[in-house]
């Protein structure tokens, strides 16, 4: 499958993966390690070369449970940001612990004119991942996008994302998904109050007035129609 990069942050991204959060039957991208690493290919982590023999140990079962947690712990931290919240102590201890393990395996490597923090190639690919992911969770903890981090306001959303439009009001992790389908049920829903007002609506005395085509159905039909002038 194709998966979508919306949320402006690779560990936003990653909580992504799963749909509905919080829901009693949510939708999951990830059911195996495989497709773990296939998304990871496809955000620019592995190589499409790198990934067809992941899934295979029970190693990688116990790697990727342990990614699937990481996500759980980046969800619960990143959805208290959205809503102006501090993440729950225990939460954040524990991220803590994570990314202390991550990252002392890491090295500084010369990029350009700068360095960046890489893992060993001795490091195995899933496990090189979830690193990948705890340091951009941690960078994005420690700056002040933090503020703009937002839920998805669509009814079964749970999508998070950092809103980098100038004013800080996106509302839709995709205007063309989950913002649509807003305005059609609006609209839905404004016309159905509209039709219940013309139906339902009273007139000075109380009483229910009949829609026009109903008047003229009648009239037609012969009935209550006015009498015509006397000869």
């Amino acid at each position: 499958m194709n998966y979508e990069f919306l949320g402006g942050n690779l560990a936003l991204d990653f909580t992504n993966t799963l749909h509905s959060h919080g829901e009693s039957d949510p939708s999951d991208d990830l059911k195996t390690a495989a497709d773990f690493g296939e998304w990871a290919a496809q955000a620019g982590l592995l190589r499409h070369k790198d990934t067809h023999k992941l899934g295979r140990t029970h190693a990688d079962q116990a790697r990727f449970r342990r990614a699937l947690a990481l996500r759980e712990l980046l969800y619960e931290i990143f959805s208290r940001a959205a809503t102006g919240k501090r993440p729950q102590p225990q939460a954040l201890r524990n991220f803590q612990s994570f990314y202390q393990n991550a990252i002392r395996r890491a090295e500084f490597h010369p990029v350009a004119n700068h360095y960046r923090l890489m893992w060993p190639a001795a490091t195995h690919p899933l496990e090189r991942v979830s690193q990948e992911i705890a340091r951009s969770a941690a960078d994005l903890l420690t700056s002040e996008a933090l503020t703009r981090v937002r839920q998805c306001s669509g009814e079964s959303c749970s999508w998070l994302f950092v809103d980098n439009s100038r004013n800080g009001m996106r509302r839709w992790c995709d205007m063309k998904a989950c913002g649509n389908r807003a305005k059609v049920r609006r609209f839905r829903r404004n016309l159905r109050r509209s039709v219940g007002k013309s139906f339902g609506a009273e007139d000075d005395f109380g009483k229910t007035r009949r829609p026009l085509d109903a008047k003229v159905r009648r009239t037609r039909s012969g009935r209550h129609r006015r009498p015509g002038p006397r000869a």
